[in-house]
């Protein structure tokens, strides 16, 4: 049991969901976890779960007053942010400063300030790099942590682990030891560049079934209705690679030239004059091929980042294409065309009658068969949650396991993570699966 408190940011369905894994597991005494949440209702939830009272915290965040949070805790103890409007910038370099481990599962601002698109993300993926240098040999924090962003940006190392491991083709049956090495030493952007990995595409196939009747004046979604709107909207952003040219990858959206909205060559953006749901793409998810939506997402900045080679100048030497390639389930992938909505609907639990979610990552080169590897839940009558809620509570669970072990590495993404550990900790809720395409590129 870890002797420190921790503080729920939010107490919605992950939340609630994570609390019931922390004390099925033993994880913190009961008496150490504090809840804060802008909601009465998600507070009287808390207590009615088990929660103490004295640890309710009924609080509207903004950028005045976080810190009225902050002062809640000391040295070594957990933040958790799970809830939408909180600057994951701010309160990461704060929580560093005061010795506090610090999760948010999305990337975020407050509310009350302006959070501007397309560029935020990268943005904030600029702003939180120089924090990771800034913060090395300090408390332990990880940022965007749910399975997406989070547990699929480990993902990637996985699947190149199992190309090194089981392909068979002729590059990597000639250079399988050399390949090893280089995942010994943790060098995975050397090793995607040997293997000449041309793309990571991340593919969510959200499956859900509800008993709702469906209204033409209703908005859906399986997780927030108001951050899965605006990333509908909003513009679509990719990350392209050094060997891909920009018309080869307009070409694979089905694309024109005079829709792009933004190019910057030297780092990969390509922002397009068109919202998330109007530009598709193919997938795949295990043996189920689908067309998704090519969405904005935070994940493929840090992903791109951390295989991208660089030359002494600083300039790119190798990088791979990334995005986000999401097929919501059919309600909500309705529900984003109606001409009004009025009215919202969240698919909780009680509301679910069947379906899942998978995600995983596609992972596209020259010197290997294409593999998927990735996450699949589904609906079970008998759990606490909905699958979509699962995979990003237990992604925390597993990334606070993770700072307990390694307390002193400062802020991180994701990808810094060791691979093993961290879904050796996921395995017993959320199973890895496996899937090799056919046919060889090299």
């Amino acid at each position: 049991m870890i002797d420190s408190k921790i503080m729920l940011l939010g107490f919605g369905g992950v939340a609630r969901s994570l609390f019931n894994l922390i004390l099925k597991e033993g994880l913190f005494s009961i008496d150490k976890i504090l809840v804060a949440d802008r909601s009465r209702k998600a507070l009287r939830a808390f207590e009615g779960m088990g929660g103490k009272k004295e640890n309710v915290f009924f609080l509207e965040m903004d950028s005045h007053v976080y810190t009225r949070i902050l002062d809640l805790l000391e040295e070594g103890d957990y933040l958790m942010c799970l809830s939408e409007g909180n600057d994951s910038l701010i309160l990461s370099g704060e929580c560093a400063g005061r010795g506090i481990h610090f999760l948010c599962t999305t990337d975020d601002t407050f509310s009350d300030k302006p959070f501007t698109e397309p560029f935020r993300y990268r943005t904030h993926f600029y702003s939180l790099k120089e924090l990771m240098k800034k913060t090395a040999g300090k408390a332990t924090s990880v940022l965007q942590f749910g399975s997406n962003p989070g547990l699929i940006n480990l993902i990637t190392k996985k699947a190149l682990m199992e190309i090194v491991e089981g392909d068979e083709g002729d590059f990597v049956e000639k250079n399988r030891e050399r390949l090893k090495d280089l995942v010994s030493r943790g060098e995975f952007a050397r090793l995607a560049s040997e293997l000449k990995v041309t793309a990571f595409v991340e593919a969510d196939l959200d499956t859900t079934e509800s008993d709702y009747d469906e209204d033409d004046e209703t908005a859906y979604s399986t997780w927030s209705i108001a951050d899965f709107f605006e990333e509908m909207n909003d513009r679509s952003m990719q990350m392209l690679g050094s060997g891909v040219s920009l018309s080869e990858h307009l070409k694979r959206l089905n694309v024109s030239a005079d829709q792009v909205f933004y190019y910057n060559k030297y780092d990969g953006t390509l922002v397009l004059d068109l919202p998330g749901k109007q530009v598709k793409t193919g997938s795949f998810s295990k043996e189920l091929a689908f067309t998704g939506y090519v969405d904005a997402h935070e994940e493929i900045f840090s992903i791109h980042d951390y295989y991208t080679l660089r030359n002494e100048a600083g300039e790119i030497e190798y990088a791979p294409s990334v995005m986000f390639v999401y097929k919501p389930c059919d309600i909500a992938i309705r529900s984003i065309y109606h001409d009004l909505n009025r009215r919202s609907r969240l698919i909780t639990k009680d509301r679910m009658t069947g379906g899942g979610e998978t995600i995983g990552m596609c992972v596209e080169g020259e010197n290997f068969r294409p593999i998927y590897v990735g996450i699949e839940v589904f609906y079970d009558k008998d759990s606490f949650e909905t699958p979509t809620v699962l995979m990003v509570s237990a992604s925390v669970f597993a990334a606070i396991l993770y700072m307990e072990a390694h307390p002193k590495e400062g802020v991180v993404f994701p990808e810094y993570l060791d691979t093993d550990e961290v879904l050796e900790s996921v395995r017993p809720w959320i199973p890895l699966v496996t899937h090799r395409m056919r046919g060889y590129n090299g």
